[in-house]
C-alpha cells in the first residue's frame, strides 16, 4: 500500500511541496485504457432517466469499453425471459413445475422479478434486458452479463447465450456466473437443503452452467465467483475444481469500510488493489499454471465504499477514483465496471449523474473522463517522492506522455520536478484540471452546485509541474517536435462574485462546515472577475478556524464553531466585493426517550440475545423488567450478546446522543473473573461499533445502577442517523472463558436525545 500523509501548509501562503517524478517512458503494460471505465446499469434504473439525451451524450464522451447488466443482486432473483410464464399483467402458475420455471424460449418477452425462488414480485423493473443490450449498443459498449444462479438454471443462462449472441447479434463476449453467492443477502446463497453455499458447491455448479453455455457459443467467456469484496472465499475452490472452464476470474471492491472515515484514510485505501492481486495471481500459478496469462482479472462492481453518503456525490470521489483506476492498470486488473449508473441517496450515491431538474455529471464521472480524454494505453514505470499528498501516475502512446498528478491536500499546491531521462520534449504541452472550479457538491441540497468539463490550458514545458491544492491534473508532454492531441472542447466555466454557503441553522454543539466559492452567473456585471483568496469574519456566537480561506481553485471551506444559541453572520470579501450570510445556532435541549419498559411479552421487545431472555415481575415492585438468564455460559466471540435492540420507526435517529438504561444483577450473581461485565454499544451502518460505556456486574451485585452514557465524539452524531441496534455485550477481559451464572437485569432502555 502506498500511504499518503496529509500535511497542512498556510492559507493564504499557499505553501508549495517539492517533490520529484522519475519516469522511465519503456511501456510496463498496454490495455485500452476504456476497459476499466465500465458502469452498472440496471432493471430497476428509470427509463427516462437511462434514456435522457445528456445521459446518452455523457457515456459516449466517456466510451466505457462495458456496461455489466442487469444489475448486482437482481443478476439472481431475476428470470429474464418470461415468454409463455408471465404476459406482463399475470401469471401462469401451472408452468412451475418442481420449483423452476417452464419458459417458452422460441420467443423474447420482457421477464420478472421474484422475493424468493418461485415467488414473483409484483414490481419488475423500469426496463427489461433488450432495453439494457440495445443501450449498451447504442453507446458502443459492449454488454457483460451476469446470469441467475440464485433462482435459475444453466438451461436458462445458455438460452441467453443463444438469444443475445446467435439471435439479436449482440456479441456478448464476457459472462459471469451468479453474484456475490457467498453473501447472505444473495438469493441462492442458501440452497433448497437450508444448507449454505459454499466455494466447493459454487464450482460444481460452475462448471454446469460454463458447460451448457458454451455448447451454445463457444466463443464466449466464463467468469466467477463475482465475489461481494477482495476477500473472495470462493476463489480458490472456484480455481482448483472448476479452473479449466474460468476465463476470467471476477470481484467486487468497495475498499472504505470504515464509513466514519475521514479523507485521509479514505485515500489510503484506493491502494488496497496489491494484496488481493497477489494472491489472486498466486492461486492462478498454483492450480492452473498452464493458463498464467490467460485467465483475466475483472472488477466487475467498485466504488469507494459501500454506504452512499456525501462522500460519494463530492469531489473527492472523483479524485479517489482517478487514483483507482491508474491503480487497476498498475495491479493488473483487465476491465472494470464501476456501481453504478444512476443509483442516488438523499446524501449522495454511487451513480454517476444526478438528476436535479437536469443530468449533472457526478465527481466520479470526470475522474473517469480524464483517463478517457487525456490519458494514454500503455502504462510506462514511474515513482514520485518528496510529496506525500500526491500520487502520480503516466502513460503514453507514440507521440507523448501523460502525467496524472492527483494531490489531496486542502492548502498546499504540490511542485514536482519531472525527470524522464534520454527524453526532449517539444516546448509546449497541455494540461487538463479537475477541482472545485469545475465541481462542487452542495453538502446541504445534496446536488451538484456546478459541473463541468476538466479546465484545458496549454503551457510551457520546462521541467516542472503545479498541480493545485484538492484537484487532479493530467500534464499531456509530446516529445520533441509533436503536438498535443485536439482538444476536448472544454467549457470556459466563468467565475463571479462570491457566495457562502451555510445551513439555515445548525446545534450549538458541535462544528458546521462551511464554504466560500465564486458563482457561476453570466448575467452578473462582474463575469471575468476572478479572486485568489477570500477573507472571512463572524459575528456573532461562533469562530472560524482561519481569517482566509484559498479560492483559486473556487472554493474554500472553513468551519464555525459556536460559543452560545443565537444568529451568527459569516462574512467574505475578496477585492471590493463582499457577501454575508445569516446562521441561526440553535440551543441543544436534550430529553430522555425511554422505549424499552418490558411491561409486555418479550416477544414484543423487538429484542435478541445469546443466552435466555425473560420478563421477571418478582425483582422490581409492581412491574415486570428484562431479565437475561446465564447457566453457566461463557462469553465468547459470537456468542456475547447479552440484549441487542433494534430502534423503532418512531425515533428520529438522527437526534440520537446517548443511550439511558438501569441494570441490575441478581444477588446469586456468580463468576470466578470479578471483571467480568457489560459493553453498551451503539452500531451503526457508518460505523458498526461506537463503545458508549461499561461496568463490571459485581458493581451491581443484588442493586440497580442507572446509566446514562454519551457518545465519546461528536464525530459520531454525523452516524446515528443510520444507527441499527444498541447492542448491552457480556464480556470478559484478556479473552478469559470463565463461566457464568445469574441473572442480568435491565429496565427503562431507551435514548438521549438531542
Amino acid at each position: 500500500m502506498r500511504t499518503l500523509i496529509m500535511v497542512v501548509g498556510a492559507v493564504g501562503t499557499m505553501a508549495c511541496q517539492a517533490a520529484v517524478l522519475r519516469v522511465d517512458p519503456s511501456v510496463v503494460r498496454e490495455v485500452d485504457r476504456h476497459r476499466f471505465l465500465g458502469t452498472n446499469a440496471g432493471l430497476w434504473h428509470e427509463a427516462r432517466q437511462l434514456f435522457d439525451t445528456d445521459v446518452q451524450y455523457y457515456l459516449r464522451e466517456l466510451n466505457p469499453s462495458f456496461i455489466r447488466i442487469p444489475g448486482g443482486s437482481w443478476s439472481d432473483e431475476y428470470i429474464w425471459n418470461g415468454n409463455g410464464v408471465w404476459d406482463g399483467n399475470t401469471f401462469d402458475m401451472s408452468k412451475l413445475v418442481d420449483g423452476q420455471w417452464e419458459i417458452d424460449y422460441s420467443d423474447y418477452k420482457p421477464g420478472f422479478h421474484l422475493l424468493a425462488p418461485g415467488k414473483p414480485d409484483e414490481w419488475h423493473g423500469n426496463v427489461d434486458v433488450y432495453a439494457l443490450h440495445e443501450f449498451a449498443k447504442d453507446k458502443g459498449s459492449h454488454s457483460i452479463v451476469t446470469v441467475n444462479v440464485g433462482s435459475g438454471t444453466p438451461e436458462m443462462a445458455a438460452e441467453w447465450v443463444r438469444w443475445a449472441n446467435l439471435e439479436m447479434g449482440y456479441g456478448v463476449e464476457y459472462w459471469e456466473i451468479g453474484n456475490e453467492l457467498e453473501g447472505r443477502w444473495e438469493m441462492g446463497s442458501t440452497l433448497p437443503d437450508g444448507s449454505r453455499m459454499t466455494g466447493e458447491v459454487y464450482a460444481q455448479r460452475f462448471i454446469e452452467y460454463a458447460k451448457a453455455m458454451k455448447a451454445v457459443d463457444p466463443s464466449i467467456k466464463i467468469g466467477g465467483p463475482t465475489a461481494a469484496s477482495t476477500r473472495a472465499p470462493f476463489m480458490e475452490a472456484l480455481l482448483r475444481d472448476a479452473g479449466e472452464h474460468v476465463d476470467f476470474i471476477s470481484f467486487h471492491t468497495y475498499p472504505v469500510e470504515r464509513h466514519l472515515a475521514g479523507e485521509r484514510e479514505m485515500v489510503e485505501q484506493a491502494f488496497s488493489l496489491q494484496e488481493p492481486m497477489t494472491r489472486y495471481r498466486g492461486l492462478v500459478e498454483k492450480y492452473q499454471p498452464h493458463r498464467v496469462g490467460e485467465i483475466e482479472f475483472a472488477i466487475t462492481e467498485w466504488n469507494s465504499k459501500v454506504l452512499e453518503d456525501r462522500h460519494t456525490g463530492e469531489l473527492l470521489n472523483g479524485l479517489w477514483s482517478a487514483i483507482f483506476v491508474g491503480e487497476m492498470f498498475r495491479e493488473g486488473v483487465t476491465f472494470a465496471t464501476q456501481w453504478d449508473l444512476l443509483t442516488t441517496t438523499e446524501e449522495g450515491g454511487h451513480g454517476l449523474f444526478h438528476f436535479a431538474g437536469r443530468c449533472m455529471p457526478k465527481s466520479q464521472y470526470w475522474g473517469l473522463y480524464l483517463w478517457s480524454k487525456y490519458m494514454g494505453n500503455q502504462l510506462v514505470a514511474s515513482e514520485l517522492k518528496g510529496n506525500g499528498d500526491a500520487y502520480a501516475v503516466v502513460t503514453r502512446d507514440d507521440g507523448r506522455l501523460y502525467a496524472m498528478v492527483v494531490n489531496v491536500s486542502r492548502d498546499a499546491f504540490a511542485e514536482i520536478e519531472l525527470d524522464v531521462p534520454g527524453v526532449e520534449f517539444a516546448s509546449e504541452g497541455r494540461m487538463a484540471t479537475l477541482s472545485h472550479r469545475e465541481y462542487f457538491w452542495d453538502i446541504y441540497k445534496h446536488e451538484p452546485k456546478w459541473s463541468r468539463k476538466p479546465n484545458e490550458e496549454r503551457f510551457a514545458i520546462d521541467g516542472k509541474l503545479e498541480v493545485p491544492p484538492y484537484s487532479a491534473r493530467v500534464f499531456e508532454l509530446p516529445f520533441k517536435g509533436g503536438s498535443v492531441r485536439p482538444s476536448g472542447d472544454t467549457e470556459n466555466a466563468e467565475i463571479q462574485p462570491l457566495e457562502i454557503l451555510l445551513p439555515e441553522s445548525a446545534p450549538a454543539d458541535q462544528p458546521v462546515e462551511g464554504w466560500v466559492f465564486l458563482q457561476n452567473d453570466p448575467a452578473d456585471a462582474k463575469v471575468g472577475r476572478t479572486f485568489d483568496a477570500a477573507k472571512v469574519s463572524v459575528e456573532g456566537p461562533a469562530g472560524l478556524d482561519v481569517a482566509t480561506v484559498w479560492l483559486g481553485e473556487a472554493a474554500g471551506r472553513f468551519f464555525l464553531t459556536p460559543t452560545g444559541a443565537g444568529t451568527a453572520t459569516v462574512r467574505a470579501r475578496a477585492g471590493e466585493v463582499s457577501v454575508e450570510r445569516e446562521i441561526e445556532i440553535l440551543p441543544v435541549q436534550e430529553r430522555r426517550q425511554i422505549i424499552w419498559q418490558f411491561e409486555d411479552a418479550p416477544a414484543n421487545w423487538n429484542a435478541e440475545t445469546s443466552y435466555k431472555l425473560i420478563g421477571d415481575d418478582a425483582v422490581r415492585p409492581n412491574q415486570q423488567v428484562a431479565a437475561v438468564v446465564l447457566d453457566g455460559d461463557k462469553p465468547t466471540s459470537g456468542n456475547d450478546r447479552l440484549a441487542v435492540f433494534s430502534p423503532p420507526g418512531s425515533i428520529d435517529r438522527k437526534r440520537i446522543a446517548g443511550v439511558v438504561l438501569d441494570v441490575g444483577a441478581s444477588s446469586n450473581f456468580q463468576c470466578a473473573d470479578k471483571q467480568v461485565g457489560i459493553r453498551v454499544v451503539l452500531q451503526s451502518e457508518m460505523d458498526h461499533w461506537i463503545e458508549l460505556g461499561s461496568l463490571t456486574l459485581e458493581e451491581v451485585r443484588g442493586k440497580w445502577k442507572t446509566l446514562e452514557l454519551r457518545l465519546p465524539d461528536p464525530k459520531y452524531y454525523a452516524a446515528m442517523g443510520k444507527t441499527y441496534a444498541l447492542f448491552i455485550q457480556l464480556y470478559q477481559n484478556d479473552g478469559k472463558k470463565v463461566p457464568v451464572s445469574g441473572k442480568v437485569y435491565l429496565d427503562n432502555v431507551g435514548f438521549v436525545l438531542r
